[in-house]
């Protein structure tokens, strides 16, 4: 510490305050104040906590980690346990291990790959376990701590706060708002058209693999209807007709001439007019909605493996009558047969089809999203807000190839080309697909493709352009997991790692994640409580440019476990910037919303939504005070900033 005379310090010792102490001594001139508060500050930035003001929690009961350094403290044990560090594999007994360790770390440094990657697996490995944000270790900015005063220092962490929440036009002193419209972006218009896209090349393909088997090979038994995949979670399927209405199916290759598929539909529950579901029990009642994309095929009589494509997206309706429902269907896109597009394929040696190139138009996309449980005080009830879909254009123009590929028993569709979304006759979205992307699933003994954990991943390397954003980078769905009730097949990791700019200005470069933690023990037709949670978490790591502001490097993790009417949220992260670093914890619960704000220097500022008057620290010593009624924020000595 740079002690003052008559002060008394309060603080943790453990093996990351040796590591400060190992790197404060290591440096020109030893332990003086530059040395040791630089120290700190970098071991904060580090960890992104600061390990000498933090306290370790761990359950009384279980006596699992609950926080970040109860969580590196936990994996400092199991790097002793598992000897992961060869220095220390000789040294015998529980203590004498964990005393070689946190030598071992303090002589080398947290920057060291091995003690780096090293700690950071077996982090990941407990985090995992306990459904708690993970650890994740940064190279510190290395800028000299301020020297000014506490109130000088606090003013310089409310103007950080401040100037960063008034350029991303936010309103609650963070980054939320900028960044949960980059998410918008890219969970609810990139991702869905890229897909929706993706998935019409593949079953067109498919389609045309279907035509080819029955109808052009030689020999081959006729089969009015092929499923696409199989098991719980089949994609559709295909089935040949005699006519250019759909609605004779061919009895024989005599009569069969073109091939339509249908995906397997998405339902959308009912809501009310506040969004919230709505039985269906009276005659008139809407029930259900179902979302389903029809690709049809008309072979070219002329041209061996060229076909036109149709493509349609149909909302259909499921409403209640006297005695049972019946179904109106309402298809988005051009008119019957739909939207128009030429598939053109090629086969390999043997006969079989392996790639395709679409050019034309596709039906839109459709997104679906916006669930959410929460308690709602004006109602004093739990509030359970449904799933609602939205069309996103009225078209899209495409240019896309596919090459399917085989290794061992994965299945690869690698694809690229370029997708535009047509609104009003106007293009609104651009998304290129560059070389790389990928669909890949593992298909079972009949050539179908199972809902089978792991097997099915996809991968986009995209550049899109809306109007508020420009993204470009790495798009990946993966993990796909079935939960306990099996019918409950979703990516359970979901990535994006790139660089974003917001209205024509870069914005950010880094990675966003959304992880599925419990999924496989998650049962999703039961009702959720403290026994049947889903816990989710969502990542955000990377730099952050604000015009006229110095880059920002931040670092953000929040972890949703939804029980129903007790859903908590736990939050964790740090931003950098210039010469201030601010720590970022906090946990919201049905009964207290509770974020603190901690510097590096010292400063604490604690925001409780219970209150009207959020504290602001220095130590232990009170240096400001804001408050929610007044905006005011007034300092110790009689300076205040309104806000």
């Amino acid at each position: 510490f740079a002690a003052e005379s008559g002060k008394t310090y309060p603080t943790q010792i453990n093996p990351f305050t040796e590591i400060a102490v190992a790197a404060s001594a290591g440096k020109v001139g030893g332990f003086s104040v530059t040395n040791v508060a630089q120290a700190n500050k970098d071991m904060a930035e580090a960890l992104r906590f600061d390990p000498m003001t933090k306290e370790a929690e761990f359950d009384a009961v279980t006596k699992l980690p609950k926080g970040d350094l109860a969580l590196a403290l936990a994996a400092v044990s199991k790097l002793a346990q598992s000897d992961d560090l060869l220095a220390c594999k000789t040294e015998v007994g529980q203590a004498a291990k964990v005393k070689c360790v946190v030598e071992e770390m303090a002589s080398k440094g947290l920057d060291d790959s091995t003690v780096k990657e090293a700690l950071e697996t077996r982090s990941n490995e407990i985090a995992d376990t306990t459904g708690i944000n993970r650890l994740v270790i940064s190279e510190p900015t290395t800028t000299p701590q301020s020297v000014a005063n506490p109130v000088d220092q606090a003013k310089a962490f409310m103007a950080t706060l401040r100037s960063n929440a008034k350029a991303l036009d936010a309103s609650d002193l963070s980054l939320k708002t900028e960044l949960q419209k980059v998410a918008d972006d890219v969970t609810g218009r990139t991702a869905p058209i890229a897909e929706s896209n993706i998935n019409a090349l593949n079953v067109a393909l498919y389609a045309a693999r279907f035509w080819n088997d029955v109808m052009v090979t030689p020999n081959a038994t006729f089969e009015q209807t092929r499923v696409i995949g199989s098991g719980s979670n089949p994609v559709g399927d295909c089935k040949l007709y005699s006519d250019t209405n759909y609605s004779a199916l061919a009895t024989s290759k005599a009569n069969a001439k073109y091939v339509a598929c249908g995906t397997k539909g998405r339902t959308v529950q009912p809501t009310n007019a506040n969004g919230e579901f709505k039985q269906c029990t009276v005659v008139g009642d809407l029930c259900l909605t179902t979302w389903s994309i029809r690709v049809r095929l008309h072979p070219d009589l002329l041209v061996s493996d060229k076909f036109t494509v149709y493509t349609q997206t149909r909302e259909a309706k499921t409403t209640k009558t006297v005695g049972g429902t019946s179904e109106t269907r309402i298809h988005h896109g051009a008119p019957f047969p739909g939207n128009v597009a030429t598939l053109t394929a090629q086969r390999d040696g043997n006969g079989n089809l392996t790639a395709a190139s679409m050019t034309g138009e596709i039906s839109p996309a459709f997104s679906i999203g916006g669930g959410s449980v929460y308690w709602d005080s004006g109602l004093q009830r739990t509030v359970f807000k449904e799933n609602s879909a939205s069309i996103l254009g009225d078209k899209h123009n495409v240019s896309l190839t596919g090459a399917l590929t085989k290794a061992g028993s994965m299945e690869k569709l690698a694809v690229a080309g370029s997708i535009e979304l047509i609104k009003a006759s106007a293009l609104e979205t651009r998304i290129e697909l560059g070389e790389g992307s990928y669909l890949q699933a593992t298909p079972d003994a009949n050539g179908s493709y199972v809902a089978t954990n792991g097997s099915h991943e996809m991968l986009i390397k995209l550049a899109a352009k809306t109007a508020a954003s420009a993204i470009t980078g790495d798009l990946k769905i993966g993990a796909f997991k079935l939960d306990t009730s099996g019918t409950s097949y979703i990516p359970t990791e979901v990535s994006f790692k790139g660089t974003v700019q917001r209205n024509g200005a870069s914005f950010f470069e880094g990675t966003l994640t959304g992880e599925a933690l419990n999924h496989a023990t998650f049962n999703s037709t039961l009702a959720r409580n403290s026994i049947n949670s889903q816990v989710v978490r969502a990542g955000f790591l990377g730099k952050v440019m604000i015009p006229t502001r110095p880059t920002m490097t931040v670092s953000l993790s929040v972890t949703h476990t939804d029980k129903g009417s007790s859903s908590t949220s736990q939050m964790t992260g740090q931003y950098v910037q210039g010469l201030i670093t601010i720590n970022l914890s906090g946990e919201d619960n049905p009964t207290s919303n509770v974020i603190t704000l901690t510097s590096t220097s010292g400063l604490k500022l604690v925001v409780d939504s219970s209150k009207t008057t959020y504290p602001m620290t220095k130590g232990t010593d009170p240096v400001g005070t804001y408050s929610t009624i007044t905006k005011k924020l007034d300092y110790v000595g009689g300076t205040f900033e309104q806000f």
